[in-house]
């Protein structure tokens, strides 16, 4: 018997435990749990016997992401790091004091002032925003750069001790300050509204880095506050009372997800704020050829019109922080175009020209301002 079992079953058993990831590849008999990384996966290569030099390191690329059983055990990983090991399973975020999560890259960089501009990519940027404003004004629309504050820089209290650092002088300290002397920009900086209501409400998801409702509303009535200094005609921000608001309990947001975390930490009190009464209906898109290469065709254009005729037309250049910005933020104006360029920020003056707006947005989260210097306009 231990004959057998030493050569015959034991042999045996290994080679099918060596083929039942190849077999399984092919017949799917097993299954996976599902892939919840926010990036495409690699393809496997096509073999071809004249190019052959990279194709081990595209099929390595391909293995590492479709090996058997990989996101099951990846999940499983993820659930004793946060459980017993009470820390991050991915470099990619960190978590905070009382289920605060936080992305690290570049957001982190920016906190830590690790980024900083050098004196000719603060030349080159207030260039390209003076250049923006004088096109713009040069056709009569209004520019406005707004700055959406990364979550570091409303909620640093609930970072890890190693992370509590002094208050620093930031890649957007400096852009604002290179931006305050060039005529014709409105900088609406919405850190400090953030930091202010952030005492009667919170502004941030606790585990996504994106603003929560809260967030976008006060963000959404400074932006109004500022545009009426210039169009008084454009109706106030509407009031807290003019919505119906409740709380949610859902899973986890994008920074749990990562991390295979989303039904560990949960938004427990996430605030969905809905007007009651106000009427916004879907615009005519001018269906624009879609940024090569963006991950969500779908968001790149959106249009809202309201019944407000006589009110302002406004464009609004975004990223992902305009997602719970814009129901509010189309309720002021007669029309608002959205373009989601693929944290591009550029003018895209080909859509200022065929929309000819009255105000123009520009709405970048802080971290991203390097993006709009690899995209500068030749006017």
């Amino acid at each position: 018997m231990k004959k057998f079992l030493t050569y015959c079953f034991l042999p045996v058993a290994f080679v099918i435990l060596l083929l039942i990831p190849e077999l399984n590849s092919v017949f799917g008999f097993i299954s996976d749990t599902e892939n919840l990384e926010n990036r495409k996966l690699n393809d496997r290569p096509e073999f071809i016997l004249a190019k052959l030099d990279p194709f081990p390191e595209a099929y390595e690329k391909y293995y590492n992401d479709h090996f058997f059983m990989r996101n099951f055990m990846n999940k499983l990983w993820s659930e004793f790091s946060i459980k017993y090991l009470k820390k991050s399973p991915s470099p990619k975020s960190i978590i905070g004091k009382n289920g605060w999560l936080y992305m690290t890259e570049r957001e982190l960089e920016t906190y830590l002032a690790k980024n900083l501009f050098s004196k000719s990519e603060l030349d080159s940027f207030v260039t390209e925003i003076s250049n923006r404003v004088k096109y713009l004004e040069s056709i009569g629309t209004k520019y406005y750069f707004v700055v959406a504050p990364t979550k570091y820089s409303i909620y640093p209290e609930y970072l890890p001790n190693m992370y509590q650092i002094e208050q620093r002088k930031t890649r957007t300290d400096q852009i604002i300050n290179a931006l305050s002397d060039v005529q014709g920009v409105n900088i609406i900086d919405l850190r400090e509204t953030l930091l202010k209501h952030k005492l009667d409400y919170e502004m941030f998801k606790h585990t996504d880095n994106h603003w929560n409702s809260y967030g976008a509303y006060f963000a959404y009535r400074e932006i109004i506050d500022r545009i009426r200094d210039d169009f008084p005609d454009v109706i106030p921000a509407y009031p807290l009372d003019s919505f119906k608001i409740e709380e949610l309990n859902v899973k986890g947001g994008n920074i749990a997800t990562i991390i295979n975390g989303e039904y560990i930490f949960r938004e427990t009190h996430q605030p969905e704020i809905k007007f009651i009464n106000q009427k916004i209906y879907e615009g005519n898109p001018g269906n624009y050829p879609v940024t090569k290469g963006f991950p969500y065709p779908y968001e790149y254009e959106k249009v809202d019109s309201t019944a407000l005729q006589n009110a302002p037309k406004v464009l609004i250049i975004r990223d992902s922080f305009g997602n719970a910005l814009m129901p509010f933020l189309s309720a002021n104006f007669s029309e608002s175009v959205y373009i989601f360029d693929a944290w591009q920020y550029k003018l895209n003056k080909d859509i200022v020209d065929n929309e000819k707006p009255d105000i123009f947005i520009q709405l970048s989260l802080e971290c991203h301002y390097h993006n709009l210097l690899k995209n500068i306009y030749t006017y």
